[in-house]
């Protein structure tokens, strides 16, 4: 069974994508056939030809080297506006269907050795539905996986709150959280990036490693233990 993993933020802008092509450079030349998809990318400018370009998604499929691959194979959704998925499609006329998005995922699943799902916004985004029918969220989506879940952050002030909010969350909903790698998004330290990961982790939270303002590869022996860890859940066994 391939391991999947998916990704999602504490908020928008925080570096999803930034660190989830890291992750999968790394991941790569470690040895690993890795890749990342996003199932639904919202926020897409539209090039000369009319055809609405998906920065992420063109960035997933750069990282892993596959420019030679349609781009299907790394979205299912384009959608204009910069709003939650749900609701940009809602305002374009598209229903987002949450099968198409799950068949994307194990379509690519098969033809790798580790796959990333990038989410969109943070876990209670709305993902799918409508206002008047009820919308199904990124948690929601991560439910249907049936996957751990690595959260990204800012290693600025507010990340405790925001970290914790997230990983409570998951918690609640008996979704399995692998841990959470804070990413530097200025290049300007404060003092509270000194004590985030000290401090998370003394609330239970394993911080698994920080991507630095600038890099494009994290360390593999930083990937080591969440990738240990994931083996665990997937063969039934999570770790305490």
């Amino acid at each position: 069974m391939t391991p999947i993993f998916f990704v999602t933020g504490t908020d928008t802008g925080v570096g999803k994508t930034a660190v989830t092509c890291a992750l999968v450079r790394t991941l790569i030349q470690s040895g690993c056939r890795a890749r990342a998809v996003k199932p639904i990318e919202s926020g897409c400018a539209m090039d000369a030809a009319g055809e609405l370009q998906p920065a992420d998604a063109l960035a997933h499929r750069r990282a892993a080297g596959l420019e030679h691959l349609p781009l299907e194979r790394f979205i299912r959704y384009r959608l204009a506006e910069p709003l939650a998925p749900a609701v940009a499609a809602e305002r374009a006329g598209v229903t987002i269907e949450l099968e198409a998005c799950l068949e994307l995922v194990q379509a690519a699943a098969a033809e790798t050795d580790v796959l990333l799902v990038e989410g969109a916004g943070g876990l209670l985004v709305p993902l799918a539905g409508t206002a008047s029918t009820g919308y199904q969220t990124v948690a929601d989506f991560i439910a249907r996986l049936g996957c751990p879940t690595l959260v990204v952050a800012r290693a600025r002030l507010g990340t405790l709150n925001h970290v914790l909010l997230t990983w409570n969350e998951l918690h609640r909903r008996g979704l399995p959280g692998v841990g959470v790698i804070l990413n530097d998004t200025d290049a300007e330290a404060g003092l509270e990036r000194e004590d985030n990961a000290r401090v998370l982790r003394a609330f239970g939270v394993p911080v698994l490693a920080e991507l630095p303002y600038g890099m494009t590869h994290l360390e593999p022996y930083q990937l080591e233990p969440y990738l240990s860890d994931a083996r665990r859940y997937l063969t039934g066994n999570p770790p305490p």
